[in-house]
């Protein structure tokens, strides 16, 4: 009977203590990024830009994005038009600080970071896809979801253009 107490007592704790997930947003939502920062500290001020906003939930999905921001033309990200967004949240701070800022101050594009979970928390995201979501007067317009490179370039190269250096290789 005590130990069915207890059960119950840290059941009903753990209850409490975590928040519902938010309802994932939809085409007509608006999107708040005003606590985002890059990887060196800027506030997020793209909202009035944004067109297209890519969001990885993993590692490998994550690589996918950073490949193909590369290889589009840098005023399109630089402008505010194409938008990545990643959650750090679950990353231990220390390794955030010492490890993962760093290797993102290198590549070369900003890489808007959400510390706390809130702002990507309620992001339409499917697992192992790329979410692609059109965005206009910072309201969702559209999503789509995307696995790998080549179907990011697909969706990113009408708006941004390749990079000169990209169209020399093909």
């Amino acid at each position: 009977m005590r130990l069915s107490a207890v059960i119950l007592f840290f059941t009903m704790l753990t209850a409490c203590a975590s928040e519902p997930a938010p309802e994932p947003l939809k085409i007509g939502n608006t999107l708040d990024f005003a606590l985002l920062q890059d990887q060196y500290a800027n506030p997020f001020v793209h909202e009035d830009n944004m067109e297209i906003l890519l969001y990885a939930d993993d590692m490998d999905t994550s690589r996918d994005v950073r490949d193909a921001i590369g290889r589009v033309e840098p005023a399109c990200y630089e402008q505010g038009k194409l938008v990545f967004v990643a959650n750090v949240s679950g990353m231990p701070s220390l390794i955030t600080r010492l490890i993962a800022l760093p290797k993102m101050r290198g590549y070369g594009f900003p890489i808007w970071l959400d510390y706390d979970g809130e702002a990507t928390d309620a992001l339409p995201v499917q697992e192992n896809f790329i979410s692609v979501v059109r965005v206009k007067d910072g309201a969702i317009i559209s999503v789509e979801y995307v696995q790998g490179m080549e179907s990011v370039m697909n969706a990113i190269v009408p708006l941004c253009g390749i990079r000169s250096e990209q169209m020399a290789q093909l």
